[in-house]
């Protein structure tokens, strides 16, 4: 079965997906606060995929690099449709098409941070859509090189469930409705606390150090702020009862060592003096911190560091 997928946010992320959607129908939507007939870009869209070391190492048999071709959505059904904006342009982004979404069967957020989730659940509730809401995560290591061109820097997993977790429901989710290159998974709130946790450490700080993942792992100068920050989240999980599978420090330096090339989201939006998605990552903390009567101070601290640094800093 060929799937009808849409994709808004064709940053690295969405780029690499697509790679994975290649063998069926995939659709871009423009970014644009004006009318969808507006909003369009023009077709095809194109972008250019390299891979890394660490790929080609794994996987010899892969181009260096490949070129994808995009068109635009003209309202076809979508079986699904994948927003990888960032966290806090989720409804932003999708309101231009809020008339067209009862032609969209699945809505699956991929986004870094948390939060988004129950602020579209609520607004999709409103409009009196029937979407399904889905939500996913990546491991995979991508940042953009220019406006076209994606580095594929490391091999990861995408997981995604449905935002209300109903095991007996997610039975009946055909399995050549399944996308490409994920796993469903009935825990998807647990991973995502996980990945949030990995996040709130390694993004504010290769933001505030502006330095790749791989350096805050073999800098002897950044150690100890990255193993006081780990701690103080870790403690902070412990304390909400969110369970982490494994050390948080010892978690981070084997997803920074894997991840070595990359550059964090964060930093990628720093460097560009654009504002970066923390506000739903750390920020994120901060509020569950502050209904819980709970300190984080390293996390508060980088927070208005990073904010003094920027032009965006309001909006972290």
């Amino acid at each position: 079965m060929s799937l009808s997928i849409g994709l808004l946010g064709l940053g690295a992320i969405g780029t690499v997906m697509a790679s994975y959607w290649s063998k069926h129908r995939v659709f871009v939507l423009g970014r644009s606060t004006s009318s969808p007939s507006q909003a369009g870009i023009k077709c095809p869209l194109r972008r250019s995929l390299t891979y890394g070391p660490a790929i080609l190492n794994q996987h010899p048999e892969w181009p260096e690099a490949l070129t994808l071709s995009l068109p635009q959505w003209n309202h076809q059904r979508l079986d699904w449709l994948v927003v990888t904006t960032k966290a806090g342009d989720t409804l932003e982004a999708l309101l231009p098409y809020a008339s067209q979404l009862h032609r969209v069967e699945r809505i699956l957020l991929l986004q870094n941070g948390m939060g988004q989730h129950e602020q579209l659940a609520h607004w999709l509730k409103k409009q009196g859509l029937p979407c399904e809401l889905w939500r996913g995560i990546s491991t995979d290591g991508a940042y953009r090189l220019d406006k076209t061109r994606v580095m594929y820097a490391g091999l990861g997993h995408v997981w995604v469930g449905q935002h209300r977790s109903n095991p007996a429901r997610l039975c009946t989710l055909p399995t050549d409705c399944r996308l490409p290159h994920t796993e469903v998974v009935t825990d998807i709130l647990t991973r995502q606390r996980e990945k949030l946790a990995i996040n709130a450490v390694i993004n504010p700080l290769t933001a505030h150090y502006r330095c790749l993942n791989g350096e805050l792992a073999s800098n002897a100068l950044y150690r100890p702020q990255l193993q006081a920050l780990a701690t103080e989240v870790e403690q902070f999980f412990l304390q909400q009862g969110w369970p982490l599978q494994e050390n948080l420090f010892d978690r981070v330096i084997q997803i920074a060592l894997s991840t070595a090339q990359n550059r964090s989201s964060s930093l990628q939006d720093v460097l560009a003096n654009k504002a970066t998605e923390l506000r739903h990552i750390s920020g994120y903390l901060l509020t569950q911190a502050s209904t819980a009567a709970i300190e984080l101070p390293l996390t508060r601290a980088l927070m208005d560091q990073i904010n003094d640094s920027t032009e965006h800093g309001k909006r972290f």
